[in-house]
């Protein structure tokens, strides 16, 4: 290209090509690392006042399994572990029950736990013949299209349903809310 074609276009072609390539090199670099990088979420734990009708709530809604139970009476406490596959291989919901204890202030902080199902509608009928609460009918998301629909649990803990294909990993998202991003 001559000097007369980059003045045309107003910028230097060489610093666009630049600019370019590294663009390039950056997203080659972010994909590489994903793909190397062997790090995940590994739980998430919360307080329940109810240990059974929330493990119950979990594998017959939401098709979890339990995955482990452990007692520590010397400590005053039941932990419960769920979730869609194996700990070592899927971000599970560790349940904690302190004896004696039974409910919680959720708090402001917390949102809700994101959850992929294949038909949203099917699962909050699910919900709704377990007896569950059903705080938003399925529907597309605002300004979107994904069908979305949102649960609680029997402690208040609201879930999220987002309507997608088979994944391997339902327990898809956790939503917290902070006060400085």
């Amino acid at each position: 290209m001559s000097r007369t074609e980059e003045t045309k276009l107003g910028k230097p072609l060489v610093g666009n090509v630049v600019r370019a390539s590294t663009a390039a090199a950056q997203e080659t670099e972010a994909l590489e690392w994903v793909e190397k990088d062997k790090r995940r979420m590994l739980h998430v734990v919360y307080r329940v006042g109810d240990l059974d009708r929330t493990i119950k709530f979990y594998t017959e809604c939401l098709g979890m399994k339990l995955l482990r139970k452990r007692d520590i009476p010397e400590e005053r406490y039941t932990n419960a572990f769920l979730g869609y596959g194996p700990e070592d291989s899927h971000f599970v919901i560790e349940l904690t029950y302190n004896y004696g204890v039974d409910k919680y202030d959720i708090g402001t902080a917390f949102g809700h736990f994101g959850i992929a199902v294949e038909d949203v509608a099917k699962t909050v009928e699910l919900v709704k013949a377990k007896g569950g609460k059903v705080t938003r009918e399925p529907g597309p998301v605002k300004g979107g299209s994904t069908v979305i629909a949102f649960i609680e649990d029997p402690d208040g803990y609201k879930f999220e349903l987002l309507e997608r294909g088979p994944t391997p990993e339902p327990l898809c998202q956790v939503m917290l809310r902070i006060g400085d991003l």
